[in-house]
């Protein structure tokens, strides 16, 4: 009964920190969602764009980077195996880098973060669309799960946002930047899905 208690304590706690964390950030009210049909882009072309502009970055800024959204909105809260999850959203607008989606679960250092990205480059390069990540970066581990050809409907991505959070998901490549290594890292490529 003791145990019962402080997880049911702990659980609460984590969801008051979820929450707090979004605190200057209202809920969302009547956003528009896209039509599903939005298709994962199993390429590695795009993909390798992206990577490229990590390894510009250096080692200091080795992270996702992009244009902090002019206005953004807490669109859900859910819980994925316990763990409170709650999800930002910034309407979509084209530039070099744009954030789409934020998604902020646990607290602590167990809190983890995913970010729906979309990628003027990569758009570009693909020539047929724009193209969008949802990619983690975790204590400087950057897994990229997805890839997406055209502006995702969050139908699309919340099961996405569930299979990374619950251990499930499996990265298309992860990279890292080890400290005073001369170049980052690729320790996962799945070559399968990445044509």
């Amino acid at each position: 009964m003791v145990i019962k208690k402080k997880v049911i304590f702990c659980a609460l706690i984590a969801a008051v920190l979820v929450t707090t964390a979004h605190a200057d950030v209202a809920e969302c009210a009547g956003i528009p969602d896209v039509k599903a049909g939005a298709r994962e882009l199993n390429k590695s072309t795009p993909l390798m764009v992206s990577l490229n502009q990590l390894e510009k970055q250096g080692e200091s800024n080795f992270r996702p980077n992009f244009a902090e959204p002019e206005s953004r909105c807490v669109r859900e809260h859910f819980d994925v195996a316990g763990v409170p999850v709650s999800v930002e959203y910034s309407p979509f607008t084209k530039g070099d880098s744009t954030l789409h989606y934020r998604v902020l679960a646990g607290s602590g250092e167990a809190a983890r973060e995913i970010l729906v990205i979309y990628d003027g480059l990569a758009s570009l390069m693909e020539k047929k669309g724009l193209v969008f990540f949802v990619i983690e970066n975790r204590k400087g581990n950057i897994s990229y799960y997805s890839i997406f050809r055209d502006q995702p409907a969050y139908a699309d991505l919340k099961p996405v946002f569930t299979s990374i959070l619950d251990g499930s998901a499996k990265p298309l490549a992860t990279v890292r930047w080890p400290p005073g290594a001369k170049e980052p890292v690729i320790d996962a490529f799945d070559v399968k899905r990445l044509k």
